[in-house]
């Protein structure tokens, strides 16, 4: 793609970029080369997307441009609606086509696709679908079942359809698909007799999660095609996706240390190849920036997201510096180097702070809102921080940490945690959703901390 006919084509053709620009700049700036492209402004949800009337930011100010509309995660605070055309749908199940057949064993038929990620209005669930019910239509022995993300239908699509197909993908959020296999082989279902493939986004995993895993579905550490992770948005599609060599890349960073070493970080990444797509993603500062002809155009917006772009080759020579090969170790798992040759993405979160709870996106905002309640009042102070951690059996849970103080030091910590939730529940609708979903777990753990906790300045993180 063009950045440079791009940004030409939505100044032509989109009312609400050329008043952007007018606001921001004075005046339409002419734009010829690169350089020129790369002095134009940021657009974000808040200086734009957000600021305008929806018809204005379509492709010739028209809502009709699209067919259907999926629902962001309300990560700045307000939900928002994304226009779909055909043209960025059909992308898709190209897309999908290729990691079919790199991943999922394609001579392994008949296999079973299990949708089982939130439907409705919401991006990922809806496209997913939509894209393998495509690709059925000319792979034979492909099928799709789209259960959504009810712990009991999955369950029963995997004890009464999985065992008459070779293979089964199962399609949803990491907690989430953690929680449905555990709950089915509780229930008695021979998941470790299905040949299950995960297939997980929505926010980052560990490797600890991987391993658990692997166990859980009867496999082992050299299946590295076997639980992978994706990684993009509703604003603007696709970004990357895991594959054997990134997962190898990954855990060799890990095992030997070396993931600062490399990408001068303290924090350890997710690692992606990114997907060769009609998409300008620049890093800026640490930021993903994205340009993308789609229903509403992009032009230079700043995703929120932490990352660093780094060239396959350039990746994979430091790691053999280092005396680890990771092409090697794949192939010493009997599976074939992805022959990719797009740049590695190394996703370290939200630049803004905000923590991932079961998919649901938690920013610090609505958490200063919901500590704010006249029932929380009483025990914050207007310090806080918040981080995802797991409790003893992998689950997911939100730590919130709140200043000493005698109110606290004087009250049931664990019964405040779930008054927070309620109030959380209230400014935060995923969250709500989640809770509905899961509602047998403990969602939420406040602690004491001292001051100086807060001086050092206790890093917010993905789980």
């Amino acid at each position: 793609m063009n950045p440079v006919d791009l940004y030409n084509q939505v100044v032509q053709q989109v009312p609400a970029y050329r008043a952007f620009l007018e606001e921001e700049t004075g005046s339409i700036p002419h734009v010829k080369t690169i350089a020129d492209f790369e002095k134009i402004p940021f657009m974000d949800k808040s200086n734009y997307i957000m600021k305008y009337p929806v018809p204005d930011l379509c492709l010739d100010g028209d809502t009709s441009c699209a067919h259907l509309w999926l629902r962001s995660s309300g990560t700045s605070k307000k939900p928002f609606f994304w226009p779909r055309r055909y043209e960025d749908e059909i992308n898709f199940p190209k897309g999908m086509r290729a990691l079919f057949k790199d991943y999922v064993s394609p001579d392994a038929q008949p296999t079973l696709i299990v949708v089982g990620l939130a439907l409705g209005p919401w991006g990922t669930g809806m496209q997913s679908s939509f894209a393998f019910r495509v690709l059925a239509q000319d792979t034979p022995g492909l099928a799709v079942v789209s259960p959504g993300l009810q712990t009991d239908s999955v369950i029963e699509v995997l004890e009464r359809l999985s065992p008459h197909f070779k293979q089964t993908l199962l399609l949803s959020y990491p907690p989430f698909a953690n929680n449905m296999l555990q709950e089915a082989a509780a229930r008695g279902v021979d998941i470790k007799s299905l040949n299950i493939h995960t297939m997980v986004g929505g926010e980052g995993i560990t490797e600890s999660f991987r391993e658990r895993m692997w166990d859980l579905l009867g496999h082992g550490e050299k299946d590295l095609n076997k639980v992978w992770c994706l990684y993009g948005s509703t604003d603007f599609a696709n970004v990357g996706f895991e594959n054997p060599l990134t997962i190898a890349a990954r855990r060799l960073l890990i095992k030997h240390k070396l993931w600062k070493d490399i990408f001068g970080e303290t924090d350890v990444p997710m690692l992606f190849q990114q997907v060769p797509v009609k998409t300008l993603f620049e890093e800026v500062e640490g930021e993903l920036v994205v340009s993308r002809m789609q229903g509403i155009p992009l032009v230079r917006y700043r995703s929120g997201d932490h990352v660093k772009f780094m060239p396959k080759a350039e990746l994979l020579k430091r790691l053999k510096d280092a005396g680890h090969d990771a092409e090697q170790l794949v192939t010493d798992c009997g599976l074939d180097v992805p022959q990719w040759e797009t740049p590695f993405v190394a996703l370290y979160g939200r630049i803004d702070h905000t923590v991932f709870f079961y998919g649901a996106k938690i920013n610090v905002e609505q958490v200063k809102t919901a500590l704010s309640t006249e029932v929380m009042s009483p025990y914050f102070n207007g310090r806080f921080l918040i981080k995802g951690i797991e409790d003893s059996n992998g689950n997911p849970m939100l730590e919130v940490a709140l200043e000493q103080s005698d109110a606290l030091e004087n009250t049931d910590l664990d019964a405040l945690a779930e008054t927070f939730a309620l109030e959380l529940e209230k400014v935060q609708s995923e969250f709500r959703e989640v809770r509905k979903l899961v509602p047998d777990l403990r969602h939420v753990r406040i602690v004491a901390a001292p001051s100086s906790v807060f001086e050092l300045g206790w890093k917010t993180r993905h789980m």
